[in-house]
């Protein structure tokens, strides 16, 4: 369900007329209302600006200005909403001014993404029951989840929003009614997953019985498992299971090899890679493809840090022989 954002500028009843009809077209747009939130406070404290003129280019360069102490994504993130905001404004009232879209530099976009191997994702979900040993159904919880991310491609909010209501009696898919923007979908699943999602819902029934509209993953009886909680166990496991780097693995990671493996799998086996992108662009929940694009270049990401592992492989056999 969406939060309620409350605007108090000037600006106030046109900012709540553009969020509601953003969630009118489908989207959640919670986040975005509270990044909008922050120019409304900006207006709202600036006593020198003349309602009367309206929104300028110097109110909004201002604005700009007054970020410029953010990290370069938070302020993209800031900027962009203020951005739909202007330009919707515009349409309606022509002389209201438009944040352009080059007003700040460019930003090089670095490639953030950590290849698991379906090995490791087996090892990290074995280690879970020795070291969370002290809490035997937050472990399978925590194994589970780990395989669902790594099998779904799900967000790991999608993950935690399940209930076992949303598990297909078939067992073919899984209903998620949370998704990004507020769009919910059906998310196909293989027989091994469903195999150890029935086998985890038997633990959690004997252990922690509840009804089916209570939480799938749940870090105790009758209480979901959170973000935080989860992060923390994968994080212990990766350092048990000496899985490391810099950057570390995060549980988004997960998604980002779901979407990779698929790729992989695919060209493997000889089919044109492209005609799958709409394919898994509506298992992932994207509402463009050009999000789904991008895993075309984490799999290059993937194949050369494979390559390198491989050449440093080698090279350190060869110095080891006499």
């Amino acid at each position: 369900m969406s939060t309620t954002i409350r605007f108090h500028s000037w600006l106030a009843a046109a900012m709540d007329e553009f969020v509601a009809e953003k969630r009118l077209q489908g989207y959640d747009y919670t986040d975005q209302a509270r990044t909008l939130s922050y120019f409304d406070r900006f207006l709202a404290d600036d006593d020198s600006r003349d309602e009367a003129q309206g929104l300028t280019s110097e109110t909004v360069r201002c604005y700009v200005a007054s970020t410029a102490t953010l990290a370069a994504n938070t302020r993209q993130t800031r900027l962009a909403s203020l951005r739909q905001f202007s330009r919707w404004r515009q349409a309606r009232c022509p002389t209201s001014a438009v944040l352009p879209p080059d007003i700040l530099p460019r930003q090089p976009r670095r490639v953030r993404f950590f290849p698991l191997s379906p090995a490791q994702i087996a090892e990290l979900m074995a280690a879970a029951t020795a070291v969370l040993v002290a809490d035997p159904l937050r472990a399978c919880t925590t194994g589970t989840a780990i395989g669902l991310l790594y099998c779904t491609g799900l967000r790991t909010a999608e993950a935690l929003s399940l209930t076992p209501r949303d598990l297909d009696p078939e067992g073919l898919t899984l209903h998620v009614a949370k998704g990004k923007f507020g769009k919910e979908r059906l998310v196909p699943i293989d027989g091994s997953t469903r195999t150890a999602l029935t086998e985890y819902l038997a633990i959690r029934q004997r252990q922690a019985a509840g009804s089916e509209a209570a939480p799938l993953f749940l870090a105790a009886a009758g209480t979901g498992i959170t973000r935080a909680q989860l992060y923390d166990d994968f994080r212990r496991l990766c350092r048990y299971c000496g899985i490391r780097g810099q950057p570390p693995p995060r549980l988004h990671d997960l998604r980002h090899n779901y979407a990779c493996r698929r790729l992989a799998l695919r060209r493997q086996a000889g089919r044109d890679v492209n005609a799958l992108l709409p394919v898994l662009a509506t298992a992932m929940g994207h509402v463009n493809i050009l999000a789904t694009q991008r895993y075309l270049h984490l799999e290059a990401v993937a194949l050369q840090d494979a390559a390198a592992r491989f050449h440093t492989h080698v090279t350190n056999h060869r110095e080891s022989k006499p």
